[in-house]
């Protein structure tokens, strides 16, 4: 009879431990998922213009992913933004490339045109090893 009373008393005590633990634990994954960034950019390559005016920022940007059941969060690759502005300033101007691969990517060429107009050459690698300029993006840094 005893052993059956504190059977109960221990079921009930971990019980309520579980139920403190799962709550804490719930409570910190809400807060980690809304510290957490809904998008994420990782700059890459930072070029200047010839005087200094301009500045060019390329950034990799991933968008969040939530994983409830697993309680992780997860970033993938979603586009690439070009930020620009001017020289030691921050970069809030962007253009945005979506759907473009940087997998394939080999490198980019930058040539500035003066102070504002950039141009950027796109240089892939084929699945055989080759490389090829694939395209040229215009950027008028001034806008």
């Amino acid at each position: 009879m005893k052993a059956n009373v504190l059977l109960k008393f221990l079921m009930m005590i971990l019980g309520i431990a579980f139920i403190l633990f799962g709550c804490s634990t719930s409570d910190e994954w809400e807060k980690e998922v809304s510290k957490s960034s809904p998008m994420r950019g990782t700059s890459f390559l930072t070029s200047h213009s010839p005087t200094l005016v301009h500045t060019i920022d390329f950034q990799e940007m991933s968008t969040r992913t939530i994983d409830e059941k697993d309680k992780k969060i997860i970033y993938g690759y979603s586009s690439l933004r070009i930020y620009y502005g001017e020289y030691g300033s921050k970069l809030v101007k962007y253009k945005e490339l979506t759907g473009f691969d940087l997998m394939t990517v080999d490198h980019f060429e930058i040539k500035w045109q003066g102070d504002s107009l950039v141009m950027i050459n796109v240089y892939r690698e084929a699945k055989d090893g080759t490389r090829f300029k694939a395209e040229t993006i215009r950027l008028d840094t001034s806008i």
